[in-house]
């Protein structure tokens, strides 16, 4: 069993099989994006957001709004502290954003969720969210599964924009590949299973 979940080959075909890949057309963009928490916590000790590698969520939602691809970011996302003593993500994340670039006045802040089904709840109770138009909403790729079957049952339209893809695109295998273990296929497969677990309970308790 450690063999096969640390084979990058074996983990990566698993991961290019789950993922959800971009649309092929970027013609019409809605206009709002709503971001998914998960990349950044507070670093209280040097004074700064501490991005982890899912960060692409959010810089890629700010790459759309400087090109005018879209004109509100929606950030949703709280916390996970059952203290109250850390801080919700999307309030840590707002003050950067606007460092980035986007006016302050197109940037709405969801912070109560502490996973897929609320970001979808309470998003959508948010004044200035139209539910009827569509949406577009940008999480890593192995999460967009649940997150766009998540967001529709919530009433949503969601168009899906995945990014922080853990899969490679190309099928560049060496020899070392096949019978060498991988810690980062390891990494990939942590995640992945997750996700299948996730997606599991949400279909098995009618959130999907």
């Amino acid at each position: 069993m450690l063999f096969l979940v640390s084979n990058k080959v074996l983990v990566n075909e698993m991961a290019r099989a789950w993922e959800t890949e971009p649309p092929q057309t970027h013609a019409a963009f809605p206009a709002m994006a709503i971001v998914l928490g998960g990349y950044a916590e507070e670093d209280t000790d040097r004074n700064r957001v501490q991005m982890s590698e899912a960060a692409d969520r959010l810089y890629s939602a700010v790459i759309l709004y400087r090109l005018g691809s879209i004109q509100k970011i929606l950030l949703s996302g709280g916390s996970v502290s059952l203290t109250g003593k850390v801080k919700p993500e999307s309030d840590i994340v707002k003050p950067y954003l606007i460092q980035l670039g986007v006016d302050s006045t197109d940037i709405l802040v969801e912070n109560r969720s502490r996973n897929t089904m609320e970001n979808a709840e309470y998003s959508a109770s948010l004044p200035g969210v139209e539910k009827n138009k569509p949406v577009l909403l940008i999480t890593s790729a192995f999460h967009m599964r649940r997150a766009f079957a998540t967001f529709k049952k919530a009433g949503f339209k969601p168009v899906p924009w995945p990014v922080h893809f853990i899969s490679d695109k190309g099928r560049h295998y060496t020899f070392a590949d096949w019978i060498l273990p991988s810690s980062e296929a390891l990494f990939r497969f942590d995640a992945i299973s997750k996700e299948w677990v996730g997606y599991l309970v949400y279909a098995a308790t009618g959130k999907l």
